[in-house]
């Protein structure tokens, strides 16, 4: 109940304008945002033709239980999963998803931040990757533009965020981890 009701909040506040106009709905900012998605840079698992793309933060405790939710479903089903990282929840933050992105190979340096999450002491509290040295300015463009697409489509955001095009073409966002698994199968049964 409490999650359901933190998810409505969630949304609300997505969805809030400071303005006179009318707030885009849910489904305008998925839109939106999946308009953009060539903009991004994203760490892909699976290759399957469904497609969902799913913004979250390297310290972020619920990107953290989403990432082990979604394992068994990267082979099912023909599903791609898009981790599109962005560095805002902590100072390690932007040191981390730049782990990610430098490194040799993406998969296993995302992997090693989720398997390592809160176990690897040098790498502080969150995500087990220790932060990079140093950030190069293309992957520092990188990690801008993933934050970009968010902002340009007006949504306040908060992680993680799943967004697809469901079996009708509409677009989709899910704010959160899906509370259990049943939540999170009927959610991808969506997924076109």
């Amino acid at each position: 109940m409490i999650r359901k009701s933190l998810g409505t909040l969630l949304l609300a506040a997505c969805v809030a304008a400071p303005s006179a106009q009318a707030a885009p709905s849910p489904e305008q900012l998925a839109d939106a945002m999946l308009q953009q998605m060539s903009r991004t840079t994203a760490i892909t698992l699976g290759s399957g033709h469904r497609v969902v793309d799913v913004f979250f933060d390297p310290n972020c405790p619920y990107c953290h239980q989403l990432y082990d939710d979604l394992q068994p479903w990267v082979v099912r089903q023909g599903l791609q999963l898009r981790w599109i990282p962005v560095a805002v929840l902590a100072p390690s933050s932007q040191g981390k998803a730049a782990a990610m992105l430098q490194a040799p190979d993406r998969r296993k340096a995302l992997a090693r931040n989720e398997d390592d999450y809160d176990e690897n002491p040098q790498a502080g509290s969150g995500g087990g990757l220790v932060p990079a040295a140093q950030v190069r300015p293309a992957t520092a463009d990188e990690l801008a533009r993933n934050l970009k697409v968010l902002h340009a489509a007006g949504a306040y955001f908060a992680f993680p965020m799943m967004v697809w095009r469901d079996r009708s073409g509409q677009a989709q966002m899910f704010l959160g981890a899906p509370r259990d698994e049943a939540q999170l199968k009927a959610l991808l049964a969506t997924v076109r």
